[in-house]
């Protein structure tokens, strides 16, 4: 099965939403974005064709941390990745020990960021 290469980013923080859209966006995936684990569980077609996630832990309402545990529920949930401006050592094993892709802390290096996107979404590449 190919996956679309769509990321859905959920960070309640406009400028971080648009900025990674756009950055993704000029590196050829497609994006959706959210302000909030509630938006994306409100959408129901959030997770239509969705290959990868990527949370800020510290979000409004839901933290990032339970919006993953909900996620994780789904049938065939997309890879996740974490990104936070107050993360430390123990909430990046943490997010790690959860299953997660990758914990980045803000301000993002991009070229981790893509290289872990690289990984998650196009696994076979990497072998």
């Amino acid at each position: 099965m190919k996956l679309s290469q769509r990321i859905a980013i959920v960070d309640d923080e406009r400028a971080v939403r648009s900025g990674l859209s756009n950055l993704l966006q000029s590196d050829g995936y497609l994006t959706c974005t959210f302000e909030s684990a509630e938006a994306f569980l409100n959408d129901k077609n959030a997770l239509f064709d969705v290959s990868l996630m990527i949370i800020d832990i510290k979000l409004k309402g839901m933290s990032g941390l339970d919006f993953y545990e909900e996620i994780k529920t789904y049938a065939t949930p997309p890879p996740v990745i974490f990104i936070s401006g107050h993360g430390d050592e123990n909430m990046q094993r943490f997010a790690i020990s959860l299953g997660a892709v990758a914990f980045l802390r803000k301000p993002i290096d991009i070229e981790v960021l893509l290289n872990h996107l690289q990984k998650a979404i196009r696994p076979e590449e990497n072998t």
